[in-house]
């Protein structure tokens, strides 16, 4: 036999809460109004938080209706109509609490926000068993707020829990799965018991491990969540035959059959549903004739169990059993009142399918107007505060400039007179830079010139050296390895680049981009091509620069020639003219 959903629901009604003995004291949220009346409902509170509704008396709610009718405030009117639904809802058809209840809201005043939530939370539960899926859904959205702005997480996990049985109504197990979460972190926070949670996840979960595991946990140790722990105990004993493990199954069973007897022993459905699974699980274990007493006695009931999936069961059971024993007549009676009853639970379903998928299509546009909503209010909202910004920002730019205007016009004329000060000063520290910098280059350009004369006379000194080792070689007063060991160091002198390049950097420092240009204006030009420019920039004569590059003037001369025509110089201008331009 399976978990069918008229339990589940039947769990809800049942209990509203789970919670361990010893349980604190229960927080009464209602504003006081009158102190008789509230030191009964804070009574009555208390047990409803402690899972104890059925400890509530006939003469306790007597007692708040006589007090509400002898005072002339609606609001205590309306309190005692939701704690005689509250308290007698397992008892009363769904019409009727929802009428007392829709009544109780109109004489409900809107200042009394946690009366209100209460009293749809209430009705919401109603309107669920009723099928007004959407109805039920929309007066839980509007309760969540309340309940968790009082902080009353018993009543806001309820809703959440409410919200998760409306989605398993309809088949939406995203949902149901969300709010089971909500439901169990609203629990948390005060401390509940999860077993209810455990239960539902289990029903909700795949694998046959992963539910025994779940209703173990749902299960509690004092009794106080007995409807649920009786479901939860039949569901493990189903789960422990599938496993094929009967002797566990009936262990469970027996569970189950001493909390009824110990919690509720004259409850008729929670009886039937302990005992056809009795008969499952005696069925498998080959005991016919234990199996037909037990259904022969459930038949008493079929009356009251007609709508739950037990009469199917039932039938089912017989059928069977009596095919077994040779029983063709009777079986085939049973066969068809199971035929029928499994027809009728068919066609209920189907019936229903089109009712919940409307209810799902409903929830979802409604969601999705109420996110459009709050969509536009949130695009109001910035709007609203862009406008009060750039308002403000207007404002204070005009405020500002407004101040800068007028310090303007105080300190203009100080400004312009400061202005032209600093302008006079700027062209005299530029005149005085430009004069110093020109000095700097005119003394760089000296020095150039002293350290390349410098260079010439000592070039000059080395070949007169070289000459006068020469003549004493001629004469035989030296030896001619002396004389070719000095011409090779002077040779050597004479050709090395490290002069040329220390002052090649220092010429590139007075004349930058000095040979960048010279390449640019003559294509072909070699090393001592720049060479020769360089000397003739500073304005080196033919001779002394025959004494740098350690040649005759002729050479020099040729060189120059050449040049000319590498940088394509007309006939009749001036080459030393056109390097000092460049």
């Amino acid at each position: 036999m399976k978990l069918r959903l008229s339990c589940v629901r039947m769990v809800l009604l049942i209990v509203m809460t789970m919670v361990s003995a010893g349980i604190q004291a229960y927080p009464y949220f209602f504003k006081p109004i009158n102190q008789g009346f509230d030191d009964i409902a804070r009574k009555l509170a208390q047990l409803d938080f402690e899972n104890k509704r059925t400890h509530i008396t006939e003469d306790q709610l007597a007692q708040l209706e006589k007090i509400a009718a002898k005072s002339s405030d609606n609001q205590l009117k309306a309190r005692a109509m939701f704690w005689r639904v509250r308290s007698t809802q397992m008892d009363a058809q769904p019409p009727k609490c929802i009428e007392i209840l829709e009544k109780a809201r109109t004489l409900c005043s809107s200042e009394y926000d946690y009366d209100l939530a209460c009293i749809d939370y209430q009705l919401a539960g109603n309107y669920d068993r009723m099928g007004r899926y959407l109805d039920a859904y929309t007066l839980l959205q509007s309760t969540l707020p309340v309940f968790e702005r009082h902080e009353d997480y018993y009543f806001l996990g309820n809703a959440y829990l409410l919200l998760a049985q409306l989605f398993i109504d309809i088949e939406d197990t995203d949902n149901v799965t969300k709010h089971l979460q909500q439901a169990k972190e609203a629990y948390r926070k005060v401390g509940f018991p999860l077993n209810r949670i455990y239960f539902f996840e289990a029903f909700l979960a795949k694998g046959e491990n992963k539910k025994f595991k779940l209703y173990q946990q749902s299960v509690t140790h004092d009794g106080s969540d007995w409807g649920m722990d009786i479901q939860a105990l039949c569901a493990m004993s189903e789960l422990k035959l599938k496993m094929g493990q009967p002797q566990e199954a009936l262990a469970f069973v027996d569970k189950a059959d001493r909390l009824l007897d110990r919690m509720s022993p004259g409850n008729t459905l929670f009886r039937s549903m302990v005992a056809v699974t009795r008969a499952t699980v005696l069925y498998h274990r080959g005991e016919m004739m234990q199996v037909k007493s037990i259904l022969m006695n459930e038949m008493a009931h079929a009356e009251l169990l007609a709508g739950e999936k037990l009469l199917s069961t039932i039938y089912e059971l017989l059928w069977r059993v009596n095919e077994q024993q040779g029983n063709e007549r009777d079986a085939y009676q049973y066969l068809k009142l199971y035929q029928q009853e499994y027809k009728r639970m068919g066609d209920s379903i189907r019936s229903q399918d089109i009712p919940k998928a409307q209810a799902r299509e409903a929830i979802a546009r409604h969601n999705d107007s109420i996110r459009l909503l709050e969509q536009d209010a949130e695009l109001s909202r910035r709007f609203m505060y862009m406008s009060i910004l750039v308002c403000v920002v207007v404002l204070l730019v005009c405020a500002v400039l407004f101040v800068y205007f007028r310090q303007r016009l105080k300190i203009k004329k100080v400004e312009n007179r400061e202005l032209r000060n600093n302008l006079q000063q700027e062209a005299l520290i530029y005149s005085m830079n430009r004069k110093n910098f020109e000095q700097d280059i005119k003394q760089k350009e000296c020095e150039i010139s002293s350290s390349t004369l410098l260079l010439a006379n000592k070039n000059e000194v080395l070949q007169q050296i070289s000459d006068i080792t020469r003549k004493y070689q001629e004469m035989g007063s030296i030896p001619a390895e002396y004389v070719k060991q000095v011409n090779d160091v002077i040779g050597d002198s004479l050709k090395n680049d490290d002069e040329w390049q220390r002052f090649k950097l220092h010429f590139d420092s007075v004349h930058p981009d000095f040979f960048v240009k010279l390449k640019e204006a003559g294509t072909g030009l070699t090393e001592n091509d720049l060479r020769l420019c360089a000397y003739i920039r500073i304005g080196m004569r033919a001779k002394q620069i025959a004494e740098m590059l350690s040649v005759s003037p002729d050479s020099v001369n040729s060189n120059r020639y050449r040049l000319r025509k590498k940088l394509k110089i007309q006939k009749g201008d001036s080459l030393d003219d056109f390097i000092r331009k460049i």
